[in-house]
């Protein structure tokens, strides 16, 4: 092989392991997740909906602290799992929730009534009514494909809402990469997950004679 050669194979062959080792060091994105900063434009896109706006029934009302296991089931819909103070699932008195109020939470939708395929939801918005201007929370969203998202949420209140295609598995609110936090200050209200809408065609039967 002339050097000229050998140049252009090892060259392509260092082509080659860069792409592979880029990839295997940066985090898939979900290509087709779509972000909404407002709830009209969010519920415009899903299909059937379910809201959780944590009032009473079925949460006790008042202020109140309950583990992952009661807190999920009095809804029955979407899983809570505190990650900073462990099974700190707090009910405010205003029907808004948080995972100790200065604590990181998981949220899954994997065992919901809108979930597709046993995998996610189409959907998921909600409103973070508070997020502490000096120590900010992200949302690490891993979705169905296993690729994931690492959003930093504006501090203050906001709207936060995401549809993916490859569906949501779950939303960690938190430190960055889905890291648990004993810090800051973060609840959220209206939690709303949905399915993707569903189009049909009209079925055309050719009858004899017709």
């Amino acid at each position: 092989m002339t050097r000229r050669k050998w140049l252009w194979a090892t060259s392509a062959v260092g082509l080659v392991l860069l792409a592979v080792l880029g990839a295997l060091g940066t985090p898939a994105r979900a290509a087709t997740a779509v972000f909404y900063t407002d709830g009209t434009t969010f519920e415009a896109a899903v299909g059937t909906t379910v809201t959780d706006d944590y009032g009473s029934p079925p949460y006790p009302a008042g202020w109140g602290i309950y583990s992952d296991t009661i807190f999920s089931a009095y809804k029955g819909e979407t899983d809570y799992h505190t990650t900073g103070w462990a099974d700190t699932n707090r009910h405010l008195i205003d029907d808004r929730y948080c995972g100790g109020c200065n604590g990181s939470f998981e949220l899954s939708f994997q065992t919901t009534s809108v979930t597709q395929g046993g995998t996610g939801v189409y959907g998921v918005g909600l409103d973070v009514v508070v997020n502490l201007f000096s120590v900010p929370y992200y949302a690490f969203i891993t979705y169905g494909d296993g690729t994931t998202d690492d959003i930093l949420l504006p501090a203050g209140a906001s709207f936060f809402g995401v549809t993916a295609t490859e569906l949501i598995k779950s939303i960690h609110f938190g430190l960055s990469g889905g890291g648990s936090r004993q810090d800051g200050y973060f609840a959220i209200d209206n939690l709303t997950i949905g399915r993707q809408y569903s189009y049909y065609l009209p079925l055309c039967v050719n009858r004899a004679g017709g």
